[in-house]
This record gives structure tokens, sequence and C-alpha cells, in this order.
């Protein structure tokens, strides 16, 4: 008979210092504008001493530098991982609007700070959009060579269309998350008869 364990709660580790504030700025973020948002109320948020909040991050840019950096790199190998499974052209537009309707289903925090910014966190935030219009480009290409996409697709012209269309999906997706399967499913017919 083996003995079932049960974890204490205060015996788990505490999430990481730069992760605490990482997520403090966030939903300050999310609340006040990047504009209305102090070091004071970050180090507050995530429960750290301002002298720590310092020694991590010289200033809220930098600790925006950072977040943006993160979470790139999550969303990016989120979608390329859903990408990996799917066979053909018709699949991976299929896991593209999936990805984009969970998205905007889980974007608790969903944050418009482009304008905000300056020039070169900004390109940090356009580091994702490209990625996903590359993926877009390709899966296009992908489809016109193989005869299940129409041959006068222009991927210059298309690509954008169709990542609008992602967009829209993943709008939907934030503002009703209860229906993200279904905002999927119609957004995967909507995506595909544009395309055939």
């Amino acid at each position: 008979m083996s003995e079932t364990t049960q974890t204490d709660p205060s015996a788990l580790p505490e999430p990481a210092t730069d992760d605490r504030i990482i997520g403090a700025t966030l939903i300050l973020i999310s609340e006040h504008g990047l504009g209305g948002v102090t070091m004071s109320q970050i180090a507050d948020a995530a429960g750290v001493a301002r002298q720590t909040l310092y020694n991590h991050f010289g200033d809220i840019e930098s600790i925006v530098a950072t977040t943006i950096e993160q979470h790139n790199r999550e969303s990016i190998g989120l979608l390329e991982a859903a990408l990996q499974i799917a066979e053909s052209p018709t699949a991976r537009i299929e896991q593209l609007v999936r990805h984009f309707a969970s998205v905007g289903a889980h974007s608790d925090h969903a944050l418009d700070l482009h304008g905000a910014l300056a020039a070169e966190l900004r390109e940090g935030l356009d580091t994702y959009q490209n990625v996903v219009e590359a993926h877009i480009g390709k899966i296009i290409e992908d489809g016109q060579l193989n005869g299940d996409f129409r041959s006068d697709l222009s991927l210059a012209f298309d690509t954008g269309l169709i990542r609008a269309l992602l967009d829209g999906v993943r709008d939907l997706a934030e503002h009703s998350p209860d229906k993200a399967a279904q905002i999927a499913t119609a957004g995967t017919r909507t995506v595909l008869s544009a395309l055939r």
C-alpha cells in the first residue's frame, strides 16, 4: 500500500523575485496604464523592498522590456509547438486559429503598450508579430504548392488579411472566453474559406 503525501502550501517555493516584479508590473499597467505606474507601486505590489526592485531593474522601461521578451519567448514557443503537430497547411491554419483563440481567452492582462513605449521597446513587441506573419506566409505558400489554397493569393497582401482575421479571433475570444472553442471553429472556417 502506497502512502499519499500532501504538500504543505507554505513549503512551496515563492515565485522568483523577477517573476513577482513582472507580474505586479503587468497588473499595475493593466489597471493604470504605463504612465500611471511608479517604481514604488511596483515594489509594493510585488512585495519587495524598493532597493531590491532597483537591484533587479533600473527603471520601468527595463521591467517592460524584460516582460515583452519573456512574453515573446513563451508565445512563440506555444505557437511553434502547435504548428509542429499539424501535417498539412490546412491543419496549420486550424492550429493558428486555435492559438489566437486561446491567447484571447487567456489574456487577463492584455496591454496595448505599443504607443507608450520607446522605439527600441516597440521593436520587441513586433518580434512576435513578425514570427506570426512569417508562419502565415509559409503556410499560404505551402498550401498553394500542394493545391490546398488558391493560386491567385498574394503573399504580401493576403498574409496581412489573414493576420487581421486572426486578430479578430483573438479579440472575440478575449471578450467571450467561455466561447473560445466556438470562436476557433468559426474562425477556422472563415480563414479557410478565404484561402480556398
